[in-house]
């Protein structure tokens, strides 16, 4: 093997063959980095909700005529457009709910066991009435959810708060303290309350209000700006704003979701004018969350690509500037009795070597950088398998890239050592 006179050459040219080694590696470390975060990226657009997501849709409806924003008249016409929606054909389930899935945020609070002294756990929170888990299609596992009267029980409650606040102790929280009927996901439960059935155990906030959990509902996914995304909290309540009008999810009859949302807006106007409507399927609420993420899967893909092809044209450029530049030595070499075989094994064994150096190099820089992601950004650790395939891959590439210029090396003939003598 000619590993002695390849590393003479190289110590003849530390520069050049130092910057290609740092570009394998520097390769090695973006690409496996990219892929990583790529498949991470994968995984949360395949993730399910745990809804009937291909067959919901979401209604706002906004009043601008003053008479329907007064205090009595909202509520009755969230009644009104419940009659409506739920006569529509086609139509299964309809909800007054501001929850809205896929839509990357929301509210949120913090609570932990009554009792307890550990950390306090944040979950989403969200208002449900006696239809919201039927619009869903959120099956309660344990438990039940929520009554008409519960629901309008809640809302008397909360215009009596509205007219009247709370009044706070000399600690800052309420005085009168309450307890509400909540429905939580079943991994908010596993966090908050452990194993076994949590029926009838309460939750507490830092105000200590308490939370009676009366069911379960068995799948949760909502994307939240904290890592938080399968835990929430289901309180009994209409959605009735004054200011921001009012809110709504249909679920339809498989099939029948372009014909119901095509029908809903007039409908509605129909029963009660004076305010604006906004239909839109949860497909493409869903479509809209997840552009950028598609985006930018897209541009680490690029990135990749352009990465690769680079640094393989760099190997190429390098191999041919070697074969230029060593004419007269290969010529030597065959006129001396070596083979064709012999001087594209050189070149692809010197190939091979500087690709290791830089992919030995490049081990240690991505695994740097992954730790830098994790640290700065919350990712996963890169999977070791990324790793190994890219060591793989450049391996691949840089043979490759050195083959057809080592090829045009072996082909110079014996009689160019004897030009020019």
């Amino acid at each position: 093997m000619e590993f002695g006179p390849i590393f003479r050459s190289l110590a003849r040219s530390k520069v050049r063959y130092g910057l290609i080694v740092l570009e394998i590696a520097l390769t090695l470390a973006v690409v496996t980095n990219c892929v990583s975060l790529i498949r991470d990226a994968q995984k949360e657009l395949g993730k399910e909700s745990g809804f009937d997501d291909e067959n919901i849709l979401s209604v706002r409806s906004q009043p601008f005529a003053k008479e329907l924003q007064e205090k009595g008249t909202l509520r009755n016409s969230v009644r009104k457009d419940l009659d409506v929606l739920r006569n529509l054909p086609g139509v299964k389930a309809a909800s007054n709910t501001r929850f809205l899935p896929w839509q990357g945020g929301g509210s949120s609070m913090e609570s932990r066991p009554v009792g307890s002294k550990g950390p306090w756990l944040r979950n989403q929170i969200y208002n449900a009435d006696d239809g919201t888990f039927a619009a869903l299609g959120a099956a309660i596992v344990e438990g039940r959810g929520f009554t008409r009267a519960e629901v309008e029980a809640e809302n008397a409650r909360l215009d009596a708060l509205f007219a009247a606040p709370r009044e706070l102790g000399g600690d800052g929280t309420p005085k009168n303290k309450i307890t509400q009927d909540v429905v939580i996901s079943r991994a908010f439960a596993r966090l908050a309350l452990g194993e076994g059935s949590p029926l009838g155990k309460r939750l507490e906030d830092s105000d200590g209000d308490q939370y009676l959990v009366v069911g379960v509902i068995d799948r949760f996914y909502n994307p939240y700006g904290w890592p938080i995304h399968e835990y929430v909290m289901f309180f009994p309540s209409s959605s009735a704003n004054y200011a921001g009008g009012s809110a709504y999810l249909v679920r339809t009859e498989p099939g029948a979701l372009a014909s119901v949302s095509a029908s809903v807006e007039k409908a509605l106007l129909a029963s009660e004018a004076g305010r604006n409507v906004k239909v839109q399927t949860l497909p493409d609420v869903k479509d809209g969350f997840q552009a950028s993420k598609k985006l930018v899967l897209r541009v680490l893909t690029g990135v990749i690509v352009l990465l690769v092809f680079v640094t393989s044209l760099g190997i190429v450029g390098l191999t041919s500037f070697s074969v230029s530049e060593r004419t007269r030595q290969i010529g030597t070499r065959r006129a001396l009795g070596a083979q064709r075989a012999d001087i594209l094994r050189y070149f692809l064994l010197e190939n091979w070597i500087l690709t290791t150096l830089g992919l030995s190099l490049g081990v240690f820089l991505a695994v740097a950088l992954n730790a830098a992601l994790v640290d700065h950004f919350h990712t996963r650790r890169m999977d070791a398998a990324y790793l190994a395939g890219g060591v793989l891959l450049l391996w691949a590439a840089g043979l490759g890239a050195t083959f057809f210029p080592a090829r045009r090396g072996a082909a110079v003939a014996p009689a160019i050592a004897t030009r020019n003598v």
